[in-house]
């Protein structure tokens, strides 16, 4: 048997190696698919389309209105900001949990409760309990009544035209003071149980020429004897009726002092006259208990 010396330097030398050149060609069927496929072509945006375009300003190159960065140079196109996320929920503390809690609760409870006084009655008919107002009911104010004093006093008297006239509800009557002019005459009114006076009415001469002949009252002084109160008025120099206010608890006796008066004067050939006069004095209150 001959035996071969094998080239152990050239690992091709090889009776099993069978030698090819890289000029030949793979075989390939027509029917395989390709083994690469080129992406599209994309296309570069020209001037000339019809499409609506802005200027870059950093670089100055064409872009198409609706982006929003340069082709070229990735700088920002629009000028208005950016969308900003909204900012994240505060969290609310235990304490205005607990607050939010307790104004659901309150409310909850205000609305049964109005609901059970609408509708709580059943048959609409409601009971005396629920008649009661919640609120102090006001109490219908007391009706004033004219109260009559059982006698009056005068320091001094004209004869014919006594105090008495003061009181006996006839205005075509008066009382004639004989002092000087008026001046510090007094009238005493009592009553023949305590009363509470509200107002105190002074009415004049209502003929005019004995109005204005005689002095009329000014400004009087008042004092009761529940109230330890001097009240000061001034009376209109008018024929009409005049009320002063009051305010007293158990009067059973009234004083009225004169300060100062209107003087008289002469009416045609008559003269004036020296003396105060006065027509009818009225009071109006309640009876105290």
């Amino acid at each position: 048997m001959e035996f071969v010396a094998k080239n152990t330097d050239n690992p091709f030398d090889d009776d099993l190696f069978e030698p090819f050149e890289l000029e030949d060609e793979p075989s390939v069927s027509r029917t395989d698919p390709p083994l690469y496929t080129a992406p599209p072509r994309v296309e570069q945006y020209t001037p000339e389309s019809n499409v609506p375009t802005v200027r870059c300003q950093s670089c100055g190159a064409p872009n198409p209105a609706h982006n929003r960065h340069c082709e070229e140079c990735g700088a920002r196109l629009g000028k208005g900001p950016l969308p900003v996320a909204a900012p994240p929920m505060s969290r609310s503390t235990p304490g205005g949990r607990a607050l939010g809690v307790l104004g659901g609760v309150v409310l909850l409870v205000a609305l049964i409760a109005l609901f059970m006084n609408l509708w709580g009655g059943g048959d609409g008919t409601a009971t005396p309990e629920e008649n009661v107002s919640t609120t102090a009911a006001i109490e219908d104010p007391v009706e004033q009544v004219a109260i009559a004093p059982a006698s009056v006093d005068a320091s001094s008297q004209l004869d014919g035209y006594e105090a008495a006239r003061l009181i006996d509800g006839d205005v075509s009557t008066y009382w004639n003071d004989q002092s000087a002019r008026g001046v510090d005459a007094e009238l005493t009114f009592v009553f023949a149980q305590p009363v509470a006076l509200s107002e105190m009415e002074f009415t004049n001469i209502q003929q005019r020429n004995p109005f204005r002949q005689n002095y009329r009252i000014k400004d009087i002084e008042v004092t009761v004897d529940d109230l330890e109160l001097q009240l000061t008025f001034t009376i209109p120099d008018s024929s009409d009726p005049h009320r002063i206010t009051l305010d007293t608890l158990r009067t059973t006796r009234l004083t009225v002092r004169v300060l100062t008066t209107y003087p008289g004067e002469p009416v045609g050939d008559s003269p004036a006259f020296d003396e105060l006069a006065l027509a009818e004095v009225r009071f109006f209150g309640i009876f105290a208990e």
